[in-house]
């Protein structure tokens, strides 16, 4: 049964920010950056990461359950958050968890230099794994695509990778 909780953001939702996660990319996300313990995916939409997280637990703002109305401490949350509110949702995540990977044009790691100053404080980023373009993902945007790994207290070097693997 889902119980529904208000939408905390008074703002309406953009149809926009509504981009499912290609299964390849799921598959690899978690295959590559192994979240374990107590596992949020706070924007789930169709699925896509949660087939690979067995157990873990999720909000869907299109099933009544805001990721801004959670407050419980996790381990690990993933998943493709909404690009239009990127800052205030890494922001959030920073308030539950020690570790987030989340898939997004990568420029959106580095728009703001409030975002980085405030990242530089909690911790850092580990590790960006690259996708390819948008096209790529099929995804309505040609910015390049990655999934950004921030951790609590991490003060070494960023890390990249690029997926290398063959779609399917």
């Amino acid at each position: 049964m889902i119980v529904s909780q208000p939408q905390l953001l008074q703002i309406a939702l953009d149809p926009g920010d509504v981009v499912y996660t290609p299964d390849w990319v799921a598959r690899d996300m978690v295959e590559y950056f192994k979240p374990s313990g107590r596992i949020l995916e706070p924007c789930a939409g169709d699925g896509a990461i949660l087939r690979y997280l067995p157990g873990a637990e999720w909000c869907e703002i299109e099933q009544g359950l805001d990721f801004f109305a959670w407050h419980e401490k996790v381990d690990w949350c993933i998943g493709n958050p909404p690009y239009s509110m990127v800052g205030k949702w890494i922001r959030h995540s920073m308030e539950v968890t020690t570790d987030f990977v989340y898939l997004m044009p990568c420029a959106k790691s580095f728009y703001s230099f409030g975002l980085i100053e405030t990242v530089a404080k909690w911790g850092g980023i580990r590790h960006i794994r690259f996708y390819g373009g948008g096209a790529r993902l099929r995804f309505p945007i040609g910015f390049a695509i990655g999934a950004t790994h921030y951790q609590k207290g991490y003060a070494g070097p960023m890390y990249t990778s690029i997926y290398d693997g063959v779609k399917s």
